[in-house]
């Protein structure tokens, strides 16, 4: 049985069986599909591992929210919830979305510099009254501003990594939370550790930042001896007056 097969199976299941959250079931074993596809398993193999469509519609229906559940304890589950969202979860997920919005800050703050000594427009007489950056030779700023635009790049591949792996423990927290509400006995596919990025995503963002890592050391080696063979000192920016 195909992906689709399963997956029409089990939708046709947890209709027959009334189970209210069927779209979200099969969502996660739709995703739990992508994992398992991308780590080399045969569609065939996986759906044979998830057994068959039947019985998990048939353990979905036995543990439906509304069933052996009183309103005192859900109630008291509902509190306990809110509580470790609002304690635990809603700080911790904000500490770590504000670490990415500092990548992705870092990200700009190297990338536009590098772009005003790679072009050189900081030089332009309309410009520089606006602009202020440390006087070096045009071959030294467009050697480092070429170091500074790679390091930018590696910084974005870093802040979208962060983020797709923020983003699928935030999923993975929820679907938690899914389950704590459903029920204990709820049966669900196992959620990767890493999220499910597409091989051919995963190698481009892989092989950009190899390239921009070592577009980085080339240049900056180069462009910091550019500046000592131009100054004729291994301290130029004493010999530019950087600090006067």
């Amino acid at each position: 049985m195909n992906r689709h097969e399963y997956l029409a199976s089990l939708e046709k299941a947890l209709k027959s069986a009334g189970v209210r959250d069927a779209s979200d079931i099969l969502e996660e074993y739709a995703e739990h599909f992508d994992m398992k596809t991308a780590d080399g398993y045969g569609e065939d193999e996986i759906a044979a591992r998830l057994g068959p469509p039947e019985e998990i519609a048939a353990q979905f229906k036995e543990i439906a929210p509304d069933e052996g559940r009183g309103l005192g304890t859900k109630i008291m589950l509902a509190i306990g919830l809110f509580f470790a969202d609002l304690s635990l979860a809603v700080p911790f997920f904000s500490m770590l979305y504000a670490w990415v919005l500092t990548l992705g800050a870092l990200a700009v703050s190297l990338t536009l510099p590098g772009l005003v000594m790679i072009t050189g427009i900081d030089r332009l007489d309309m410009v520089s009254a606006y602009v202020n950056t440390l006087y070096m030779p045009y071959v030294c700023a467009l050697l480092l501003g070429i170091a500074l635009l790679a390091l930018g790049v590696l910084a974005f591949i870093g802040t979208l990594y962060c983020a797709i792996y923020i983003t699928h423990l935030l999923r993975a927290y929820v679907r938690w939370h899914k389950t704590v509400w459903a029920g204990a006995g709820r049966k669900s596919p196992p959620k990767p550790l890493h999220p499910v990025i597409a091989p051919k995503k995963r190698r481009r963002m892989r092989s950009i930042a190899l390239i921009s890592l070592l577009v980085f050391v080339v240049f900056l080696i180069t462009a910091v001896g550019s500046m000592i063979l131009i100054s004729g000192s291994f301290e130029p920016w004493h010999v530019w007056r950087w600090f006067v």
